[in-house]
């Protein structure tokens, strides 16, 4: 590791002690040993910021709350219940800009990144996260890297040098993978509806979840769509494996899968392995509106936990209570919508799990808005496709109303005549 200084107990004791605010690399590549030891130690007084953290983290529970503030710009399960508790603090910001935040709002003393092996030319690799990892390497003081065997050696902005890090811990543990749930026939449907709308050619962004795992699914049939999205997944993963992503036909980044994290199952870390045509950039790369629209026939696809008869979404937040978090939704939605030829799709169940209807009149009060109804062109779920853009607010109604389950249509529409009313 040429001149970087293995790390000890001891100074990692003493970085925290000249520490204030410290920068956590998240998701798969959450370097779970390293929280650890520094959970266990006396000491407090210092900040973390991270997006979503993979594991069983420390800094959820209430017994280090006195010792530390957590900040969260994204909720994961594990951090739900800290949040309503007070144990974590959510910053509501587009992932996009996550960087800025680190280089302008806060002093950054120290990241804490979980990197692969080093090669005989000494680089390293941030794995399936890059996201925000990159930007903290890059302004903190000082960067602790657990080298990780288990690390996969991805390309595009996640490498670095031996120079950029200052102290090392050499510790292997399995990456964090999450447990794809297959869809069922309604996520099918929805994932039907979705690619009737995608022709071949285009290049496309998707999440998580059986939701967008249908749509994926749903485009098996395609040919030459390229990717160009802030998360690769399962279903990402096995399109490029068919070769139905290939990048080809893209604008921009040719023959290149573009993301800036990964999230799934550990085949989808074994896919990115040394995998050239895989390029792992920065979220101010892949969120960058003024790049997303360059991609031609850019089509966005994210969920939502609800959506009003006008269009508003909230994929944040049920009311007041936070459940995940403003993420890059907006940032893709207003690209795909400005590209040659694209669309930007919010896909959905009619219903909650609860059988309660997820198109309603108003959104919850407290809720989040997530995407504004001036930005929203499609709303699908499993009863269609609703077409938004460039529609009165009395056709925006009626479309909606179309696309919910039909047990609430009455309901919505007598709701519907009210608020036109007003």
């Amino acid at each position: 590791m040429c001149h970087v200084i293995e790390l000890t107990q001891s100074a990692l004791r003493e970085i925290l002690r000249e520490a204030k605010n410290v920068y956590i690399q998240g998701g798969a590549s959450t370097p779970t040993y390293l929280l650890d030891m520094i959970g266990e130690m006396d000491i407090g007084g210092l900040s973390f910021y991270h997006i979503e953290l993979g594991g069983d983290v420390f800094l959820f529970r209430e017994d280090h709350t006195d010792r530390f503030r957590d900040y969260s710009f994204f909720v994961g399960a594990n951090a739900r219940d800290a949040l309503q508790k007070g144990w974590t603090r959510y910053i509501p910001i587009f992932l996009s800009d996550i960087p800025w935040f680190l280089r302008t709002q806060i002093r950054l003393d120290l990241a804490i990144v979980n990197v692969s092996t080093p090669d005989s030319k000494g680089m390293m690799s941030l794995g399936p996260t890059v996201e925000a990892a990159k930007v903290a390497v890059e302004v903190a003081r000082r960067t602790i890297a657990q080298v990780n065997g288990e690390v996969p050696r991805t390309f595009g902005d996640s490498l670095i040098t031996p120079g950029m890090v200052s102290h090392f811990l050499r510790h292997d543990e399995p990456l964090h993978v999450t447990k794809r749930e297959r869809p069922d026939e309604v996520d099918m449907k929805i994932g039907r509806n979705v690619a009737e709308l995608i022709p071949d050619g285009a290049t496309v962004q998707a999440g998580i979840g059986k939701v967008p795992d249908a749509v994926m699914l749903s485009l098996s049939d395609r040919r030459d769509l390229g990717v160009h999205t802030e998360l690769i997944s399962d279903g990402i993963v096995e399109l490029m494996e068919r070769g139905v992503v290939n990048n080809r036909l893209k604008a921009i980044d040719r023959y290149h899968t573009v993301g800036t994290f990964a999230k799934g199952e550990r085949k989808v870390f074994d896919y990115l392995d040394d995998n050239t045509s895989v390029q792992m950039r920065s979220v101010e790369y892949t969120n960058d509106t003024s790049v997303i629209r360059r991609n031609r026939m850019m089509h966005s696809i994210n969920s939502a936990v609800e959506v009003d008869l006008t269009g508003q979404v909230s994929a944040e937040s049920i009311g007041p209570r936070v459940i995940s978090g403003v993420g890059g939704q907006m940032d893709f939605v207003r690209g795909s919508s400005l590209s040659e030829g694209g669309k930007s799709i919010i896909a959905l169940r009619s219903t909650t799990r609860d059988g309660k209807s997820k198109i309603v009149p108003f959104l919850m009060q407290g809720t989040g808005v997530t995407t504004t109804r001036n930005h929203v062109q499609y709303v699908v779920t499993e009863y269609g496709v609703a077409e938004l853009r460039g529609k009165t607010i009395q056709e925006r109604v009626t479309e909606m109303v179309s696309v919910a389950h039909p047990r609430f249509r009455s309901e919505l529409e007598e709701e519907a005549s009210r608020i036109l009313r007003a």
